[in-house]
């Protein structure tokens, strides 16, 4: 557990005036998990919408299990005076098995306890480390070697000596001494290499996994405009027929019927402005129907929300004909996206994203994260794209559907890092940490680094990669593929900290 005690002074950076932050206003909550060497690194943040300062985000990492591996303080371009004092709390063996002078059973358990934590992150080299007699034995290729009493030390510094004794005379029962950390794809974070080579190898990395990046095969689809701004592009799956003609030509009429009905009035303006995106997309020729798909769903939630807002007392009445117009629109709706091959595979796969309330609001959290931090930067982000973002967050578990909102969602932000990465490139995310050094990389091809559009995406992803790799732990297999490069981009963070 996070424990969080005193109070945070913040200068704001235009007008000079201090807030004071204090811990009633504060609450941490685990946000993702990303596997290590040595087990999970464990990421925590808390988030505090200030209404002067803005968004202000404090990270803690736990890794490994029940040792603080860092932390941090995120308040934008405000300066800190004083943080508040947050840490992790305890450490595991010490709650379960404390105490002074433990008898023989509890003795017994703390000393199972180490040794199952010590053989969960660390094997014997003849596993997998290779040996070489010319070299002199095994080249510790993977890191190491690595002795049992410092790594127990170092992570449990509370245990009482004798418990350590114990169970390090356990795990060398066997006479083995050296050990390598165990089988993880990212295992290379604990070699002991220099900076320079540190980088190039994440930018080398970075380049193989943006190369194998799906493509994008539903809209919304992201890329950079002549003007430097990152901007929707053309749905990839528009095509020029459908199943039944006559169906389409159906639904465009009653979506006009029903944006003619809302237009004469302010009092339902968010269902309006969800009928003109749906209305634009079921007139496009060459038609996309994800992005039909899509709106629809937008659609439905806009008219759930007013009909609770009319039952609450919160709203007027719909008009009789208005009613019936959305109703028509809905229904008609939904025979359309069932008529279309396209249309049925997006239904069916909606399945995939029920979430329960929690995985709901990590999903609706990091989102909204995400869409707040590109909402700072209206020279990065045409207006479209920040509005895109900002429906995602607001429908993230809405509707009677709640998994096809998450769908959409997972979709969305997934291409848009998808677009952004490909546009980039991992020498161009390096090159923002490291300068000329990424430039060594293996394979590295020069880059106009110097673009402000480049710079800024990259930044942009580099600052974010925390809530990156939350959202991926969230959607789940849908961005599996973003979860290593989620990592990948922290660890250029942490360096450029540095």
């Amino acid at each position: 557990m996070v424990y969080v005690r005193g109070k945070a002074r913040i200068r704001h950076s235009e007008t000079g005036e201090i807030y004071e932050i204090y811990t009633d206003q504060i609450e941490f909550h685990e946000i993702g998990q990303d596997e290590r060497g040595m087990g999970p690194e464990t990421t925590y943040s808390a988030i505090l919408h200030h209404p002067q300062l803005g968004q202000l985000v404090w990270y803690l990492w736990e890794y490994p299990i029940g040792a603080e591996n860092d932390r941090e303080t995120d308040i934008g371009p405000h300066q800190l005076l004083e943080d508040i004092d947050f840490g992790l709390e305890g450490d595991p063996l010490d709650d379960d098995y404390g105490g002074d002078g433990p008898d023989d059973d509890d003795r017994q358990s703390r000393i199972e306890a180490l040794v199952k934590w010590f053989f969960e992150r660390f094997e014997d080299p003849a596993h997998r480390v290779p040996y070489v007699s010319a070299e002199g034995g095994y080249q510790w290729i993977y890191g190491g070697p690595y002795d049992a009493r410092v790594a127990i030390g170092d992570n449990f510094p509370h245990e009482a000596e004798e418990i350590i004794d114990a169970a390090v005379d356990k795990i060398e029962s066997e006479g083995l001494t050296e050990w390598a950390p165990v089988s993880s794809p990212r295992v290379y974070d604990e070699r002991e290499t220099s900076g320079e080579q540190v980088l190039s190898e994440i930018v080398r990395e970075l380049d193989h996994l943006i190369s194998q990046i799906p493509e994008s095969v539903a809209d919304p689809v992201f890329s950079f405009g002549e003007d430097g701004l990152v901007h929707v592009s053309e749905a990839p799956d528009r095509q020029s027929s459908v199943s039944d003609g006559d169906l389409l030509e159906e639904l465009r009429s009653a979506s006009a019927d029903l944006r003619q009905a809302l237009a004469g009035t302010n009092a339902h303006g968010s269902l309006l402005k969800a009928i003109n995106a749906y209305e634009a997309a079921v007139l496009e020729d060459p038609i996309s129907i994800s992005r039909v798909y899509a709106r629809g769903v937008t659609l439905e939630n806009a008219a759930q929300s007013v009909r609770r807002g009319i039952e609450a007392e919160e709203l007027l009445q719909l008009t009789v004909e208005t009613e019936q117009n959305l109703n028509s629109v809905l229904d008609l709706h939904a025979t359309f996206i069932m008529t279309e091959e396209a249309g049925r595979r997006l239904v069916a796969g909606a399945a995939d994203y029920r979430r329960t309330p929690d995985e709901t609001a990590n999903l609706r959290a990091a989102a909204e994260q995400i869409s707040a931090a590109a909402d700072q930067l209206p020279d990065v982000f045409s207006e479209r794209v920040r509005e895109i973002l900002d429906q995602i967050v607001q429908d993230v578990g809405e509707g009677m559907r709640p998994e096809r909102s998450n769908q959409i969602a997972v979709a969305s932000l997934g291409n848009m890092m998808a677009g952004l990465l490909k546009g980039v490139g991992g020498v161009a995310l390096g090159a923002i940490v490291g300068g000329a050094v990424a430039m060594s990389a293996p394979g590295a091809t020069a880059i106009i680094v110097g673009a402000s559009a480049i710079n800024a995406v990259a930044s942009f992803l580099i600052s974010i990669a925390p809530l990156l790799g939350a959202f991926a732990g969230a959607a789940g297999s849908a961005l599996a593929w973003l979860t290593p490069i989620a990592y990948l981009l922290d660890r250029l963070r942490r360096i450029g900290r540095k």
